[in-house]
């Protein structure tokens, strides 16, 4: 979150640091979901200077296959069509472009354009207050879960989401709570869970 809010507040000083994190040399934040979140601050922020680095990570080889995973390439992929203001661009703005609006349903302020669905997708909730839910909305940083569960603000909740015959983890933590369910925030998930979640909403940003 706090990476997050570093890219929302154009931080350009923290540039080199980011591009530490992005590019897997941060001697603590090597994890892919916390890359992840630097390669997209330096897409926010246009920083042309992390371009190279970002090509690299996109298009960099280990023999014939990729050195960086799919979620990772993607990212930076995106942060570059943002620098270079490509066509193809339009498609990673919308996902960005509600970033500095306040919700209703977050605490926080909001980091990404939230996808009405209007067909909700179903979802599994596991912890101590286990149960099924509906998704209501989703976006690359949470969701709003329709839920007969009285979740608390704070609880974190490991969840998986249901799309056709996908399906995908996320760790969350409650943000919100709502008359019919709850507002939670994605802090954590697996690289691939990460690109499954961006072809979701890029998909239902073109409906």
């Amino acid at each position: 979150m706090m990476i997050d809010q570093i890219g929302l507040a154009q931080e350009t000083t923290s540039v080199p640091q980011l591009m530490e994190i992005a590019a897997g040399e941060h001697e603590i934040l090597r994890d892919q979901f916390v890359r992840i979140k630097a390669i997209e601050a330096l897409g926010r922020m246009r920083a042309t200077e992390a371009a190279e680095m970002l090509r690299t990570l996109a298009e960099k080889r280990d023999g014939i296959t990729y050195a960086e995973p799919l979620g990772l390439r993607s990212a930076a992929e995106d942060a570059l069509a943002m620098m270079e203001d490509r066509p193809s661009s339009a498609r990673v703005r919308a996902a960005f472009e509600a970033a500095a609006q306040s919700s209703a349903n977050f605490v926080i302020p909001r980091r990404y354009a939230r996808v009405p669905l209007e067909s909700p997708l179903r979802a599994q909730i596991d912890g101590t207050q286990a149960g099924m839910a509906r998704v209501k909305t989703i976006s690359l940083g949470g969701a709003y879960l329709e839920s007969p569960k009285k979740l608390t603000v704070g609880d974190s909740i490991k969840l998986e989401i249901r799309t056709g015959l996908r399906k995908i983890h996320f760790t969350a933590v409650v943000r919100n709570i709502g008359p019919e369910g709850n507002g939670v925030e994605f802090v954590h998930m697996k690289d691939e869970d990460r690109e499954k979640l961006r072809k979701l909403v890029q998909r239902h940003l073109q409906l």
